[in-house]
C-alpha cells in the first residue's frame, strides 16, 4: 500500500509532500494528536450516522493540522471485509471530479492517513448503524461496539481482516471544502435540534 499511496499523495500534493509523509513515523505524541483530534470529529458528528466518511475524514484532517506536527492526508477508495468488497468499486474513478461537487452517487469509503498509520473516524460509527451486515459483525467481534475510531500502524493491519484500498488522495482545496461543508451540515443540523 505505501507506494501506491506515495503516487497518489504526490499527484495531488508533490513529490515533496510524498517524501515527507514517507519519513514520518508516528510516536507517542503523535498517538494522542490522533486520539485528540478524533475525539473532536467525534463530538460534533451524532452517533450512529453513516455514509458521512468523507465529511468525517476531512474534519479530522484539518484538526490533525491544527494539533499535530505533519499533514494528515484523506484517502479515498475501497473497504473490504474478509476479502469481500463492502465499499467502493474495482474501477477507477476521477477523484478530482467526484471531490470537486457533491456526489452523493460514490459508493466509495474515505479515511485518513498519518505518517505510517490508518485512521477512520466514520467506520465504527457506520458500523454501529447496522449496515452493511458485514461491516457491523466485524467491528463489532474485532473492537466492539460503541467505539469511536479505529487507528493503527498500517503495517499492522491483517489484510485477510479489514482491509483498506487507496485509490485517490484528496487535494488541500478538496479537503477543505468538504470539511466546510461538513461544518455546514452540523450547523444546520444543530439549528434544527
Amino acid at each position: 500500500m505505501p507506494g501506491d499511496l506515495r503516487e497518489l499523495i504526490t499527484a495531488s500534493f508533490d513529490a515533496a509532500a510524498a517524501d515527507a509523509w514517507s519519513k514520518f513515523t508516528v510516536g507517542e505524541a503523535d498517538k494522542l494528536v490522533l486520539h485528540e483530534a478524533a475525539l473532536k470529529v467525534l463530538k460534533v458528528f451524532p452517533g450512529r450516522m453513516p455514509g458521512q466518511c468523507a465529511l468525517m475524514s476531512a474534519l479530522y484532517s484539518l484538526a490533525l493540522e491544527k494539533l499535530g506536527s505533519q499533514r494528515g492526508y484523506v484517502a479515498a477508495g475501497s473497504l473490504y471485509i474478509d476479502g469481500k468488497r463492502v465499499f467502493g468499486e474495482d474501477k477507477e474513478f476521477d477523484g478530482k471530479e467526484l471531490f470537486s461537487e457533491s456526489n452523493l452517487d460514490w459508493d466509495g469509503h474515505a479515511w485518513v492517513i498519518y505518517g505510517d498509520w490508518l485512521a477512520d473516524v466514520s467506520v465504527c460509527r457506520t458500523a454501529d448503524a447496522g449496515s452493511p451486515r458485514i461491516l457491523s459483525k466485524y467491528i463489532a467481534k474485532e473492537l466492539g461496539k460503541g467505539k469511536g475510531f479505529l487507528a493503527c500502524r498500517m503495517a499492522a493491519m491483517d489484510p485477510s481482516g479489514i482491509r483498506y484500498v487507496p485509490q485517490y488522495v484528496l487535494t488541500q482545496d478538496q479537503v477543505d471544502a468538504v470539511g466546510h461543508g461538513a461544518l455546514a451540515m452540523i450547523d444546520k443540523l444543530n439549528g434544527i435540534q
